[in-house]
C-alpha cells in the first residue's frame, strides 16, 4: 500500500478505505473509466469481477448500479467477496425485463460502483 496515498475518513470504524470508479464493457471487455486502485475482469453472461489492489481486514460495504441511455432496465447484485485474501468483488447484472435473467451490459450503459473498505483489524 506504500504506492497509495489514503485521505483521513471520518468512521466509527477504523481505518476505513474507499473505492469506487465507473466501469464501461465493449464486446465484453472492461475498460476502468474512472477510479483507481482496483481492475476489472470481462463481463460474461453478465458476470465480472473486480479485483482490489490491496488486501482489506472485511468489507464494510459495497453497492453498484448500471447507468445510461439505451438498452433494458439492469440491476447489479454482490455475490460475494473475498478482500482479505483473493481481493475480490464478485458481482452479477440482472436484467428486469427479462424475468431477472442475467444479461451483458449494453455498450452505451456503465457500471458505476463503490465499496468501503476495513482497513485494520482493530475495533
Amino acid at each position: 500500500m506504500a504506492n497509495r496515498d489514503f485521505k483521513p475518513v471520518k468512521a466509527l470504524e477504523r481505518e476505513v478505505v474507499i473505492i469506487g470508479g465507473r466501469i464501461s464493457f465493449t464486446n465484453g471487455t472492461a475498460t476502468v473509466s474512472e477510479g483507481s486502485g482496483y481492475t476489472c475482469s470481462n463481463m460474461s453472461s453478465g458476470v465480472f469481477t473486480i479485483t482490489l489492489s490491496d488486501k482489506y481486514s472485511d468489507l464494510l460495504y459495497t453497492d453498484a448500479h448500471v447507468v445510461g441511455t439505451g438498452g433494458p432496465e439492469r440491476y447489479i447484485e454482490c455475490t460475494a467477496h473475498d478482500v482479505s485474501s483473493a481481493k475480490t468483488l464478485s458481482f452479477v447484472c440482472n436484467d428486469h425485463s427479462d424475468d431477472d435473467v442475467t444479461g451483458d451490459s449494453d455498450s452505451d450503459q456503465e457500471i458505476q460502483f463503490i465499496a468501503f473498505l476495513k482497513n485494520s483489524s482493530l475495533t
